[in-house]
């Protein structure tokens, strides 16, 4: 097979003085640079593989992405979540203010292409969404709580919590621990059209327990 970066390697070693690619390095410099440029590289680079794309799925990668996003206290409202209301299809909610946990799975749901419940405003909605699944990372994991419920994703574990990345938690999107005992019956969800995931949680500490969303 013709290695397409032969010629770039070839050209840059005439123009070089004293050819300073026998240094050490220099070849993966080299690399590096035509990588920027989305020059392909052939089996014969196998020595500088790419980075292996993330195994998590792809709604939990965009509620990563979402960590820092947050309620602005006072009369105005964040944008993402007030104008997200009617994106989702509940556009009687205008603010951020309305408890969002649900709009925030919701909204990432969405983005990985996976149909949501039409009522997702409401956390315990979310109980009926999909199929149950064991404790696996990315999981939708539904909890009990004072006059309502909350939903967030499974990110971690330990002996009594579970690690929920969610929104509306202390008005944030981050990740809180919260107590076992308070997710509802059948409180773990999978997308139904996908393969259940393997089972399983990292283990994690710290945080201050959550026990009230609202």
């Amino acid at each position: 097979m013709t290695d397409p970066r032969k010629p770039i390697f070839d050209a840059v070693r005439a123009a070089a003085p004293g050819n300073p690619f026998n240094a050490p390095g220099m070849i993966d410099i080299l690399h590096r640079a035509l990588d920027v440029l989305n020059i392909p590289r052939t089996s014969a680079a196998a020595a500088h593989p790419s980075p292996h794309p993330t195994k998590e799925p792809r709604w939990l990668i965009e509620a990563r992405a979402r960590i820092g996003e947050k309620e602005i206290p006072g009369p105005r409202h964040n944008r993402w979540i007030a104008e997200g209301w009617k994106r989702l299809g509940a556009g009687w909610f205008v603010d951020d203010e309305t408890p969002w946990c649900g709009l925030f799975v919701a909204h990432c749901i969405e983005h990985a292409g996976l149909p949501f419940p039409k009522m997702f405003p409401r956390a315990k909605a979310w109980a009926d969404w999909g199929k149950p699944c064991p404790p696996a990372v990315g999981a939708v994991v539904v909890f009990g709580r004072q006059g309502g419920g909350h939903v967030g994703f499974l990110v971690g574990e330990d002996a009594g919590r579970y690690y929920v990345l969610g929104g509306n938690q202390s008005n944030a999107v981050n990740i809180m621990p919260i107590a076992k005992s308070r997710m509802v019956k059948n409180g773990i969800r999978w997308p139904s059209s996908l393969a259940l995931p393997t089972p399983g949680l990292p283990k994690m500490t710290g945080g201050v327990v959550s026990t009230n969303e609202a």
